[in-house]
């Protein structure tokens, strides 16, 4: 049993840092894109929490001097 856990552990944190990833190979272009597609009213719960995601990769990109949103 402990074996088992371990190895959903590490698929885990696996996973996790793979999602991480997935908005910084995003272009500016497509950044924005997003974002603006973000200010529509009547998101659902799901897109509500990517489009944090994607503001908050708006505000890590423009800690770094690039002004993308």
């Amino acid at each position: 049993m402990d074996l088992i856990r371990r190895i959903a552990f590490g698929l885990l944190i696996g996973l996790s840092a793979a999602c991480g990833s997935n908005l910084e190979g995003m272009t500016d272009a497509e950044l924005q894109e997003k974002v603006f597609e973000c200010n529509k009213p009547g998101l659902s719960p799901g897109m509500a929490i990517q489009c944090d995601n994607y503001r908050r990769e708006c505000s890590r990109r423009r800690e770094q001097g690039r002004f993308v949103c």
